[in-house]
């Protein structure tokens, strides 16, 4: 049984929700944060990163006081207005005819804590003291982590029937996006969404390990049970079929002192190798992954995995590090190594030409989406998915529903 609980959200006011909501700022370069900080004095990234362009050296705590006092002015200024009941929330996002739409709430840390939250990531401690700093002295939880439900739980059904309902919030974004939010308060309407939570087993994180890991810590640390807001989690809980999971591509920038026909040739020790005609269209079958050098596109076929092998160690990406990039291409650690570079699925296969076309990749590698069912036996296992090996979608906007951590 997965508890879920309603919140009194501070929400952007109605005609600012799509100046104030934000991507993470961690997606923006530097050029681009100062654009948007110059060009938008709404922006939430105004109080995630409430120091951007300092020369000061400040302390932890000096950065971590200035978001809240950042955030008191946007209160202040009356950009933002406090729910006066607990609500839940629907919240659906559209680009390109891919919809993606789930709850927004707060989820136990009991529930992490026990299992019933499963994760796919090992995490930093040092980064979950970090958050949980950061939580406690800013007051606020401002962006979800992504859950995702798996079948069978309702949850999309009971969501369409109350969409009916006016919505609290409808803008679309410069990324064109279309962003859609309702505000649930009946009581009936909430019992019958938590209803569908509790004839669930487990939830399954899809992003932001380290946040919920730092809000358990955060819990902890104050000997709150769930009854109170610091021991929950502000969450974005999703029904599986509403959960895209793209893959991560690998293009690697040398190949180990061979040339691309020396290179071929180790590869025929891996695999058998076809040549493709054309930029492949589709994504390889299980077990394979399409190869982009500079004599054209290939097809190869991966080692299968041990009988012994783990959930982790079964996945394509798992096994194209052992079998390829390690002992071919000398590529030890893909966290560190700086000849390996992470592409995201969604920027296309064209991407991977370009880059071997141009010189910026001697070599890239095209790998099949990760299944949900591949993650969820991941996760079940207790394992670890390989760095970089799923890129999911939605991407998650910081601001649209703001959870107190210090009140009701």
């Amino acid at each position: 049984m997965i508890t879920l609980r309603p919140f009194r959200a501070w929400r952007p006011v109605p005609d600012k929700a799509h100046l104030v909501a934000s991507r993470s700022y961690l997606t923006y370069s530097e050029e681009k944060m100062r654009e948007k900080l110059i060009g938008n004095p709404y922006s939430f990234l105004h109080v995630i990163h409430a120091d951007h362009g300092s020369t000061e050296q400040l302390s932890r705590a000096q950065r971590f006081s200035n978001v809240r006092k950042r955030w008191n002015e946007f209160v202040e200024e009356g950009w933002y207005v406090r729910e006066d009941r607990p609500c839940l929330y629907i919240y659906e996002q559209t680009k390109k005819g891919v919809l993606s739409r789930g709850i927004i709430g707060g989820v136990s840390v009991i529930d992490y804590r026990n299992g019933r939250i499963k994760l796919h990531e090992h995490t930093l401690s040092e980064r979950e003291e970090l958050f949980k700093e950061y939580l406690d002295a800013t007051g606020i939880n401002a962006e979800p982590v992504l859950l995702a439900a798996p079948g069978g739980s309702g949850l999309d059904d009971a969501m369409k029937a109350l969409r009916e309902a006016r919505t609290t919030y409808d803008f679309s974004t410069t990324d064109m996006v279309r962003h859609r939010l309702w505000a649930v308060e009946d009581p009936d309407d909430i019992a019958m969404i938590t209803a569908c939570f509790e004839r669930l087993d487990a939830l399954y994180i899809a992003d932001g390990h380290h946040r919920m890991a730092s809000s358990a810590r955060l819990a902890e640390g104050a000997e709150v049970t769930d009854q109170l807001p610091k021991g929950r989690c502000l969450a974005f809980i999703v029904p599986q079929e509403h959960l895209h999971i793209h893959n991560f591509d690998r293009a690697v920038t040398s190949l180990a002192g061979m040339d691309t026909e020396e290179f071929l040739a180790a590869l025929g020790e891996v695999g058998a190798m076809v040549a493709l005609e054309d930029m492949p269209s589709a994504p390889p079958a299980p077990g394979h992954v399409h190869m982009c050098t500079r004599s054209g596109w290939y097809t190869l076929a991966l080692p299968a995995p041990n009988a012994d092998a783990t959930a982790a160690e079964r996945l394509d990406a798992s096994v194209l590090s052992s079998a390829i990039l390690d002992p071919v291409l000398g590529i030890h650690d893909l966290r560190t190594d700086p000849h390996v570079r992470f592409i995201p699925g969604t920027q296309g296969i064209a991407e991977l030409a370009r880059m071997v076309q141009d010189g910026d990749a001697a070599v890239a590698f095209s790998l099949r989406p990760v299944s949900f069912a591949e993650l969820q036996a991941v996760s079940d296992t207790g394992g670890c998915m390989p760095p970089k090996s799923t890129y999911i979608e939605p991407k998650l906007r910081s601001g649209l529903t703001v959870y107190s951590l210090e009140d009701h």
